[in-house]
């Protein structure tokens, strides 16, 4: 079995490049792998350009595409030679765009005016070029910078100027360069998922690679950085790098990759880099092992390419077993879809297959659509539910995989091809891969496509899932029998939940594949989207008479892993952690999705309506204004989901935002309606078997998210020379504070602090600092006293609230005030001394305070950062 050939024209490479799920496509509708390589920084030239003179720069580009590479990524604004000689040799270009995003740029607003200001005349200067067919916005934004000024506002800013870039070149993809040190700052407009990867193991990257696709989730990756380094391991190793690299990418089925990089020549900072050799010839540009593994030794162009397209296609296939698969795709009354589903199976990729087509007892033409596919099996029984064909259709099937899909699915050409590789273990009982929205058609697909409450993938973990949606869900035929099939009670959904459940319980393991994706058509109306969260609900309520313990008293299911797919299990700000490092230094900063769904999730459905209504409905006072405040809750909740997926639908007007928060704030009312009349038709019961549980939203997890507030209060910033390091300065600063016996340490490896203070004042400030690199060895380090409410002081205001309502007097009112004023009084003097800490700690390393305005951008002697990212530890 081998991977989906490469389709590559070997006249002129397509103009234009589509995201298309996973992969990215040409104007052919073709899958197209980037094989890329980095080329630059240089040496300014005579034009004091960033770029070789002429002639070098179009022998380069000429050599670059003898070698087999369609892509070029440059970190500069090109040239109008580069442009051109790119244009002649068909290469791609991804173009770099640079701006200050070395810096705190929330510091000053003209930072990132700046930033915006490049982008926008890049983006407008290139947008009819051909050869550029993507932007990247911005290349590794330091990791402690990231953590200083905040995740989420860091992404918000990406996002902006991605959007920006859309507005001026709409017909361009959109991308931003991270890395394992922030993989969590992944812009959501993104066109494509870019990461720099520099792992020498190739199990390692290997794994790295199927954990950057689920975080990718549907959207193309690519690697835009890596490579090694020839003068530390050899040129023999870089070349036997450089192909294992390419397989195991082929093998993940991942949209590209560009090798880092063309030459050895590198000028970062002001000044040369001579201690790596990762290029692939030297800096005279004499081939090395990996050129000539590439056929470089080959005087004919059209060899030398052959000769690279076969070494860019070897795979570890042969390794492998191939299984055979039963495709089973159950419908009723689905000719509007069928056809497309059945075309898409004909072009599978995976030869050993057979397609069973499972009637439902269909009224519509779905009999006739099916014989005229020679290759599929017809089966028509009567009208029986959703289990009871998916059943018949094992019993049917010849082949000991099962592959089950909808009749409104349009399966990848690799579908299959990729669910055979998780086969391979013969540990999986069951494997799937995501179902993602196909191009909409209308506004209110569009945001149909958008709204909360599509099938999505639990997971425990980047390889095994909780649960796979049915649309996608591939089952080995021996493991299906043992657990007794489907239950023929679900006849609608829920049936894909209780066999994934069993299936585990049963010993089982869940395979999730990212690369094996379906196109899952939405609803195409809004009632037919509200029927169907309806449906949803009553299947909930018979997965909860089967598994009380597995679910609230409110309904909500308690999963063992995060739900991906509904835009909340990577956010930044809904009580996912994210693992930092010592200081903020780690290596691979991981985000852990949260089990518990975001506390804004609770101010919404029924029950919340219920008592909305309720108290808006008594002739008091006091109980409209409690119901108003909770109307306004269940909006605010409704309008922040709908912001947060907003950012699925390409160029949302008005409309499309109005559509989507009543989607949000209709969806848990109807979903908990189906469950509730689920219940009461069948359970006649208004409580689980298991007993009532307390609802989630009076975990104690939530709360202490809830009063995890900080608010910074002192900032300062001090000049020094690189001999003195952030660490030391801390070290330092933790070993005052112990001497004079005050309670400070380290924070803890996910907090954004990097010392943490407790006091019986009320308040535990937390010290935070970030280093900026800046020219001529000169660095500043920016600290900054963030303060945060201890337990005592919540419960001391929430108890002077209630008794400042509570209608007594102005004294008693006065008297209750005091012992809180007290505590502010004093937590104020605590934070004066650490403040003093700070000081003394910066002034045993020699570091020189300076003002707020003397870093300024543009309005001082100092020069900007160079464009290029610090320099950090290679794993």
């Amino acid at each position: 079995m081998s991977s989906a050939p490469a389709r590559t024209s070997s006249t002129a490479s397509p103009r234009r490049l589509v995201a298309a799920g996973s992969c990215l496509r040409d104007e052919a509708w073709q899958k197209y792998f980037l094989k890329g390589v980095t080329y630059g920084p240089f040496r300014p030239n005579a034009r004091d350009e960033p770029w070789p003179e002429d002639g070098q720069l179009h022998a380069d580009l000429t050599h670059i595409a003898g070698l087999g590479f369609n892509t070029v990524r440059i970190y500069e604004a090109p040239s109008e030679m580069l442009l051109q000689s790119c244009r002649e040799n068909h290469l791609h270009i991804i173009a770099g765009i640079p701006w200050t995003q070395h810096v705190d740029f929330f510091a000053d607003e003209t930072v990132r005016a700046d930033a915006i200001k490049r982008v926008r005349q890049m983006a407008r200067r290139l947008r009819d070029e051909p050869a550029v067919i993507a932007f990247c916005i911005g290349n590794e934004i330091e990791k402690t910078l990231v953590r200083w000024m905040g995740p989420e506002r860091v992404r918000g800013f990406l996002e902006k100027i991605i959007t920006v870039a859309k507005a001026e070149a709409p017909g361009k993809l959109l991308c931003y360069a991270s890395y394992p040190s922030t993989e969590y700052l992944t812009p959501r407009n993104a066109d494509f998922v870019a990461f720099n990867v520099f792992l020498e193991e190739r199990a390692a990257l290997a794994k790295y690679l199927h954990h950057l696709q689920v975080l990718a989730h549907g959207k193309p990756l690519v690697i835009t950085e890596f490579g090694l380094d020839a003068k530390a391991h050899g040129e023999a190793a870089q070349a036997a790098t450089f192909l294992w690299f390419q397989n195991e990418c082929r093998r993940a089925g991942i949209a590209g990759a560009c090798w880092f990089s063309y030459t050895d020549e590198w000028w970062r900072g002001g000044r040369e880099v001579i201690d790596w050799q990762f290029g692939i010839v030297t800096r005279e540009r004499a081939a090395k092992a990996v050129s000539s593994e590439l056929g470089q030794a080959k005087s004919n162009h059209d060899s030398a390419l052959r000769i690279t397209h076969s070494v860019f296609q070897k795979t570890p296939n042969s390794e492998l077993r191939t299984p055979n698969f039963s495709v089973i795709v159950c419908t009723r009354n689905g000719s509007a879809t069928l056809r497309a589903c059945l075309e898409a199976l004909s072009r599978q990729t995976h030869s050993r297959y057979e397609v069973l087509v499972i009637d439902d007892g269909s009224t519509d033409a779905t009999a006739d659509i099916v014989r005229s596919f020679d290759f599929v099996r017809y089966q028509r029984q009567e009208p029986a539910g959703l289990s009871a064909a998916r059943n018949l259709g094992m019993t049917l099937a010849q082949y000991e995989i099962l592959a089950y899909t909808d009749d409104d699915c349009i399966p990848d050409e690799d579908w299959l091809h990729q669910l055979a590789l998780a086969f391979d273990d013969e540990k999986t009982a069951a494997a799937g891969g995501p179902n993602l929205p196909p191009a909409p058609r209308t506004m209110t697909e569009a945001a149909v496509a958008a709204a909360p409450g599509a099938p999505a993938q639990v997971l425990l973990n980047d390889f095994e899932a909780e649960h796979l949606p049915g649309c996608n869900l591939a089952i080995r035929k021996s493991a299906l029998q043992a657990v007794g099939g489907f239950l023929l009670e679900f006849t609608t959904a829920g049936d894909d939940v209780d066999v994934c459940w069993r299936l585990h319980a049963n010993g089982g393991r869940l395979c999730f594949v990212p690369a094996a994706f379906v196109w899952h058509h939405r609803r195409a109306t809004m009632l037919a989207y509200l029927r169907q969260q309806v449906g949803y609900g009553r299947a909930e309520a018979l997965l909860m008479k089967r598994y009380p313990q597995r679910f609230s008293w409110l309904g909500g299911a308690r999963w063992g892993g995060a739900i991906y797919g509904d835009g909340e299990a990577l956010a930044l700000d809904s009580g996912s952690e994210i693992y930092y490092g010592r200081y903020g230094g780690g290596l691979f900063q991981t985000i852990y999705a949260s089990c518990d769904p975001s506390i804004w999730v609770w101010p919404s459905g029924l029950l919340w309506l219920e008592l909305v209504v309720f108290l808006l409905a008594l002739p008091f006072f006091y109980t409209r204004v409690i119901g108003g405040i909770m109307a306004l809750c269940m909006m605010l909740a409704a309008a922040r989901r709908a912001r947060r997926t907003a950012f699925q639908i390409a160029r949302p007007k008005p409309l499309h935002h109005a559509l989507l928060f009543f989607m949000c704030l209709a969806q848990p009312v109807v979903r908990d309606w189906g469950r509730f009349t689920g219940r009461m038709m069948r359970d006649r019961s208004w409580r689980t078997a298991g007993g009532i549980t307390w609802p989630n939203c009076f975990r104690w997890s939530w709360w202490r998210r809830a009063a995890s507030l900080r608010w910074c209060w002192w900032r300062v910033a001090f000049t020094h020379d690189e001999s003195v390091t952030r660490e030391c300065f801390i070290e330092t600063l933790l070993a005052l504070a112990s001497a004079q016996g005050n309670a400070a340490r380290a924070a803890s490896d996910s907090s954004r602090m990097d010392v943490e203070t407790h006091s019986i004042a009320g308040m535990n400030p937390g010290i935070a600092t970030v280093t900026e690199y800046h020219d001529r060895d000169l660095r500043l380090t920016r600290v900054s006293i963030w303060e945060r409410p201890s337990r005592w002081l919540v419960f001391l205001a929430v108890a002077t609230l209630l008794l400042e309502v509570s209608g007594i007097s102005w004294r008693r009112d006065l008297v209750s005030a005091l012992p809180l004023a007290g505590m502010f009084l004093l937590s104020w003097f605590w934070s004066l001394h650490t403040r003093r800490l700070i000081l003394r700690a910066a002034a045993q390393h020699g570091m020189i305070r300076v003002g707020r305005r003397a870093f300024r951008f543009e309005k001082t002697k100092q020069k900007p950062l160079a464009e290029s990212r610090a320099t950090e530890e290679t794993s």
